[in-house]
């Protein structure tokens, strides 16, 4: 499959309550890839993606879908597109997994009916791609983590839409899980094309799966390009600020930094 939706954001400036958090970003993201938005925490990456999937409206500037304005679209033709998996989704008391994946299929559904043979097949089909079938009778919260958030990616996959958006799907992870959830999405956008854009807290995780990178800065994007373009000394620096080297991932090829502390600081200085 090969999906040729282009979304762009215009010019963006938002924020909450009267204040400004993204300030004039303007980017486009590449279709069938993975992107990931990095930076230091309260720097308008969440703000960002909420933009981006309209729960946010901007006070300037727009967000485009295939050259049209993201608001003018009904919202159950734009949920058949774009999916959101958000930071902290609500859990529906005493919900089973199989019953949370099928409310993926929502826009899909008429008024006052029940799930298609398409929409049973979905859900199953998102189960299977996340490895949870053998959950699907069990109630989501007897699951681990990591199960759970398998669930919640499985039930925006459900939604089998062309772009997804997902806010820090690794955060509370042990690395064992984080990366067996990388890699599912990176199977995912290999065999579906599907176009990813993720917030991720991991700088070298999100060196070796990505391949672009958005780079904020106070609300600002300061570099944007694949990880060899944007990772280096400078920009960490910059964005998080902190000293570090940034070597060659000896798995994958992709830069890895290694943040210098503050003793190899003093050291430095005393030697």
């Amino acid at each position: 499959m090969n999906n040729e939706h282009q979304l762009k954001v215009e010019h963006i400036t938002a924020g909450y309550d009267g204040r400004t958090i993204l300030k004039d970003i303007e980017l486009a993201i590449p279709v069938n890839k993975i992107s990931v938005i990095l930076g230091a925490n309260a720097c308008g990456k969440s703000t960002l993606l909420k933009t981006i999937a309209r729960l946010l409206k901007p006070s300037s500037g727009k967000i485009t879908l295939d050259g049209k304005g993201i608001w003018t679209f009904p919202s159950k033709h734009l949920a058949r597109v774009l999916g959101l998996l958000p930071q902290s989704p609500v859990v529906p008391e005493g919900i089973v997994v199989a019953d949370l994946v099928s409310r993926g299929r929502f826009p899909y559904q008429g008024l006052m009916k029940g799930l298609s043979r398409e929409d049973h097949a979905a859900v199953a089909e998102a189960l299977e791609i996340m490895g949870i079938t053998n959950l699907a009778d069990r109630r989501l919260d007897e699951l681990s983590g990591g199960q759970k958030q398998r669930v919640w990616i499985a039930m925006a996959l459900a939604q089998d839409t062309d772009i997804l958006l997902l806010d820090e799907p690794t955060t509370y992870l042990d690395i064992t899980y984080q990366v067996e959830i990388l890699d599912l999405l990176t199977d995912l956008n290999r065999k579906k094309g599907t176009t990813i854009v993720m917030v991720l807290h991991d700088i070298n995780l999100s060196a070796r799966y990505a391949d672009y990178i958005f780079a904020l800065r106070e609300g600002c994007l300061v570099s944007e390009g694949t990880p060899s373009e944007v990772i280096n000394e400078e920009l960490i620096k910059e964005v998080y600020g902190m000293n570090c080297s940034v070597i060659s991932d000896p798995v994958s090829g992709s830069p890895f930094v290694l943040p210098k502390g503050r003793h190899h600081v003093l050291d430095s200085c005393l030697a």
